[in-house]
Formats: C-alpha cells, structure tokens, sequence
C-alpha cells in the first residue's frame, strides 16, 4: 500500500518539546504558592508510609521498587505500578490514564523534571491538594472537612489512617460493608508502621524538605 505524501505525520523534537512544555504548565497550575514548610503532620505521614516511604530520598523515581516490581511481573507474580507521589502528582495534574508502557516513561521524565522546579514539599502538598479520595471528595482538605469537620492538622492516628487508606480505597458514593472492610484493613497496616517509621520523616536533613 502506498502512502500519501502529507499524510504520515512523524513525531518531531519541536512537538515533544512543545508537548513537554505544555504538561510541565499543566502541572505548575496545581502547585499553589501558598505551600508551608511546617512539619509534617499525622496523616501526611500516614500517607508517606502507605504510598512513598522514600519519597524524600529519590528524585521522582524509586528505582529500588521498579527493579522489584520489574522481577515480580516477570516471575508472573502479582505486582505494582512503583509510582511514586511525584508520579501521581504528574498523572493528577496531566490526566494521564491510558496503561502503556510509553506513558509510564513519560510520565517518570516529568517525574524527574519537575525535582528542579519544586521542592519535595510543594510536590507533596501539591499532590495532595487535587488528590482524589472518593466521591466529591477531592483534595486532603476536602475530605478532611466534610468527614471529620478538621483540619488535616487536626486528625487523630485512627482518622489519619483512613484517609491515607483512601487514596487506595476511594469513598464511593454510598459506602458500602465491602469498602469499609477493605479501608479498615490498609488503614490497620498504617497503624501498625506508624510508631516505627513516623520518626524517621522528622530527621530528614533540612535541605530536602525546603
């Protein structure tokens, strides 16, 4: 079959550029100015241990759960995605949905881009801010005010450990028995690491934090 000339149309460096560009502006839309640098509090710690306990360590990509979730896919064994919060701040913010192996690529490079325009803190406050807890529920402020009528802050150990919990288990409309089963199961596993690593995001060194 012959093809017409003008109508293959290749990928170019200016597209991918511009491509690029476009999505780093996306992102730099959902990252508010207004970000502290207090401490970190219950249920931003919970959500550490849940989602990302290296996510001070790596720089948009933990290659030490890739590799292990690499083995586990090949050996046919039940694995992951390894995204890291920055990974989710950049499918969040983007829309990035469709499974391809192109897009998780794509999606570790802005990972790894935006290391340089936002501190580890505004990435994971940001994250947190458009994260999707459940129905009509976005953003940790969202969830923490319509639920339990706090602030964040304010959350007990038992609370905080839910809502981490739900970023994995979204609150559906109508809660169901099956769904509090699920949730009530993460968040114990939350509970349980909590005396153990919570610590440990109180001593990073002040640069990664700022």
């Amino acid at each position: 079959m012959r093809i017409r000339p003008g109508t293959l149309h290749l990928p170019t460096i200016r597209r991918a550029l511009i491509r690029l560009h476009t999505d780093l502006f996306t992102i730099d839309e959902k990252v508010p100015w207004w970000i502290g640098d207090e401490p970190l509090n219950a249920v931003e710690k919970m959500v550490l241990i849940l989602e990302d306990r290296r996510f001070f360590q790596h720089a948009g990509f933990d290659w030490r759960s890739g590799a292990r979730e690499l083995l586990r896919a090949l050996m046919m064994q039940r694995h992951g995605g390894a995204s890291t919060i920055d990974m989710q701040l950049v499918r969040t913010a983007t829309g990035f949905r469709k499974r391809a192996l192109g897009r998780k690529a794509y999606e570790i490079l802005l990972a790894m881009l935006i290391q340089y325009r936002y501190n580890k803190l505004q990435i994971f406050r940001s994250y947190l801010q458009c994260a999707f807890f459940g129905s009509h529920l976005y953003g940790i402020h969202s969830v923490c005010t319509r639920l339990y009528q706090k602030d964040a802050s304010a959350l007990s150990i038992d609370e905080a450990a839910e809502v981490a919990a739900m970023l994995v288990y979204p609150r559906p409309l109508v809660p169901t028995a099956e769904w509090r089963t699920k949730l009530s199961r993460r968040a114990n596993y939350a509970k349980r690491l909590y005396p153990r690593l919570e610590q440990s995001f109180d001593k990073l060194p002040r640069w990664k934090m700022l």
